[in-house]
């Protein structure tokens, strides 16, 4: 590395390291500042809940009291007492939307109720009743009392018993949403969303809200111009101060959260702007003062290669600094370069001449060899003649001074050496030319039956494949399958799984050849077999990954779309399985499937896979494929692509004459594919499977 590429390498490693610590310290204080607004906002929700929550408590607190104050709580075994309380009780919540009271007794059983139901749960626990009646201010707090439902629960002790009234929470967070704006929800303890002021919003984000600890966080949705939501929760708990839940605080800060990334954006654009105009600056000001110091070294790299053309600028030598001391230094080392030179050339004059009388009488015993051997001789010693004079000269200046000339002494000692072993020489490169004709024979013989036994496997292969369309007026259906070798992967079927039900499948195992056709094979007869007995996609590739993935010793998998279709409705179950979407063409239009997200075949056992549904009109198509169409290469290697062949089959649905036959659109997209590669060997397997919905014939 030159030296001022080392001092710029310095220079920006010192000014990269100033940027990072600068960086540091302000993300560091944007973390300290984002840690106190955290802070604000998980204690203004908190505040806000108490409020609410206190402001509930008391109200039920003093209706409870409000209720005890009649004499039929003093003596509940008296013969109008439960008349009397169950009537106080339908009046107490006749207009009140979420109200519960109940009458425990003692040990907590329940005496009386408002909640209807025939065994419906009581309010308060047995320990709740007992602290209830020891304490004069009784017992009070947040409970769970349904999967999702949650009350706030004030219990008031009497002689017998207790009297325990609950305000449904949910009939409570709409006030508390427009104090602190935003939506309001509350998570049970498996993080499952029970109650909120918009139900299934909070699931809908797919944010993970922790059970045992207060967090803040800000989900951005997937998608251009989605929402940025603001997610504040933390556990509440009940009267025994055990977590019960999450109170969750959600709203939309999509404007403050663009508008301060977009900061975040400027000032690292600034900051990298500032260092790049910086570093550019040392970048020129390097240039210009190593300029003269760069031409003394291009002078003596010259010199090296044995130019002593090369020289200095005139009045580089007068120079008072450094550089000037370095260019008399080179104009030194060049006078001594040129006397060097002259000796060299007298002595390469005298060798010349040695060189000549051993060649003569080297051509003169090559005479005697048999021709091959003479003309390789002959071929050798003229390699190694003598150049004129001229280029004598030429090449002297061309080759480095400090660098000896070709030693062709030694180069002709060679060829002395070379035709004492040229007979026996010949000799072994014909027995060896006899071996290998022998293993020749062989190879073409083996070779021959192994074409033979992989026909056969083609031919055994293409037997197990559909060889005409069923017999069901509802559909078209046609298919093609071209492998690149003899044998392949690709596999496609279609069959009736009852009267009303066709299969569809189309799959690609791992690789190409003969381990490739034998997986297919398997794969497609486990694969009928199991959609007979399963008929639910779903559950038949399930049932079908479990299995490949029992035997799978040479770690393959299989990529699949497998769909039922409902003859009369035209209503597509399906299941894809890392596969190429299907192209679904309806008229001139096509479009892919929605990608799926299901692993493929024989990777993983245990797994469950997603089903889709599509409905087919009268007249649409469905084409399946797999990877050897989109991949498909020309002779400069671009591929084929899924818009190549969205184009093909919007052609297809143009064309009159080829709409609504499934045979004109696998013939129109396998020419498609040809015209692309316009001769390129294929490179994987080619399967197109057409399948065009009639609609239920009468």
């Amino acid at each position: 590395m030159q030296l001022k590429s080392r001092i710029m390498l310095i220079v920006l490693l010192a000014l990269a390291l100033l940027v990072a610590v600068f960086g540091a310290l302000g993300w560091y204080g944007e973390q300290r500042w984002s840690q106190r607004y955290n802070d604000a906002l998980l204690q203004g929700q908190r505040i806000a809940w108490d409020r609410l929550q206190n402001e509930s408590l008391d109200r039920q607190d003093a209706l409870a009291r409000r209720l005890l104050e009649d004499p039929a709580f003093q003596d509940m075994r008296a013969p109008s007492a439960q008349q009397r309380i169950d009537a106080l009780l339908a009046e107490a919540v006749r207009h009140a939307p979420g109200l519960r009271i109940d009458v425990l007794g003692s040990r907590g059983a329940l005496l009386a109720t408002t909640e209807p139901g025939i065994d419906p749960q009581p309010l308060a626990e047995a320990a709740w009743v007992a602290a209830a009646q020891s304490a004069p201010g009784g017992v009070r707090g947040l409970s769970q009392v349904a999967p999702r439902q949650y009350d706030w629960i004030a219990v008031r002790g009497f002689g017998d018993g207790a009297l325990a009234v609950g305000q449904d929470v949910a009939q409570r967070l709409p006030e508390l949403a427009s104090y602190l704006g935003g939506d309001i929800f509350l998570v049970n303890m498996r993080g499952a969303e029970a109650v909120g002021t918009r139900p299934g919003t909070l699931a809908a984000t797919g944010a993970t809200v922790p059970v045992r600890s207060p967090q803040v966080l800000v989900q951005e949705a997937p998608g251009s111009g989605a929402p940025a939501l603001q997610i504040v929760s933390q556990p509440v708990a009940n009267p025994d101060r055990r977590v019960v839940g999450v109170l969750v605080w959600m709203q939309d800060v999509s404007a403050a959260y663009r508008s301060d990334r977009l900061f975040g954006l400027v000032a690292i654009g600034a900051a990298l702007g500032f260092a790049a105009v910086l570093a550019l600056g040392l970048l020129a000001y390097m240039r210009h003062a190593m300029e003269p110091l760069t031409r003394s070294v291009g002078v003596l790299q010259a010199l090296a290669n044995g130019s002593t053309e090369a020289s200095l600028d005139h009045g580089e030598e007068d120079a008072e600094d450094e550089s000037g001391a370095i260019a008399r230094g080179v104009a030194a080392i060049r006078s001594e370069l040129l006397n060097l030179e002259t000796l060299r050339q007298e002595r390469i004059r005298t060798r010349r001449q040695q060189e000549r009388l051993i060649r003569d009488q080297l051509r003169s015993l090559a005479e005697s060899l048999d021709p091959g051997s003479r003309e390789e001789i002959l071929a050798a010693l003229g390699s190694t003649a003598e150049p004129p004079p001229a280029a004598l000269a030429e090449a002297a200046q061309q080759q480095p001074a400090a660098a000896p000339t070709t030693n062709q002494l030694a180069e002709l000692a060679g060829i002395l050496g070379r035709m004492s072993g040229l007979v026996s020489n010949q000799q072994n490169r014909l027995l060896k030319l006899l071996r290998e004709l022998q293993a020749a024979m062989q190879t073409q013989a083996m070779l021959a039956s192994l074409q033979q036994e992989l026909e056969i496997a083609r031919q055994m292969q293409l037997s197990i494949l559909p060889r005409s369309a069923p017999d069901m007026a509802e559909v078209d259906i046609a298919a093609t399958m071209i492998p690149a070798k003899e044998v392949g992967g690709d596999f496609y079927d279609y069959f009736p799984i009852d009267a009303e039900h066709l299969a569809l499948v189309v799959a690609d195992v791992s690789g190409k050849g003969v381990p490739a056709a034998f997986f297919m094979a398997i794969s497609r007869t486990l694969l009928k077999s199991n959609a007979l007995f399963l008929q639910s996609p779903g559950a038949t590739i399930a049932a079908l990954n479990d299995q490949l993935c029992a035997e799978n010793d040479q770690m393959m998998f299989v990529t699949v779309f497998y769909g039922v279709l409902h003859l009369k409705s035209g209503r597509l179950v399906y299941v894809n399985a890392g596969h190429n979407p299907p192209v679904r063409l309806t008229g001139g239009t096509a479009g892919y499937f929605p990608r799926g997200t299901n692993m493929a075949l024989a990777v993983m056992d245990g797994q469950e896979y997603t089903e889709g549904q599509v409905v087919l009109a009268p007249g649409e198509t469905l084409l399946l494929y797999t990877d050897g169409v989109t991949e498909a290469t020309n002779a400069q290697g671009e591929l084929f692509g899924e818009d190549a062949l969205l184009h093909a089959m919007a052609a297809v649905g143009a064309d009159p004459a080829a709409g609504g036959h499934a045979a004109a659109v696998t013939r129109r997209v396998v020419q498609a594919v040809r015209s692309f590669e316009a001769g390129a060997a294929q490179a994987d397997d080619i399967t197109v499977v057409a399948l065009t919905y009639q609609g239920l014939r009468s």
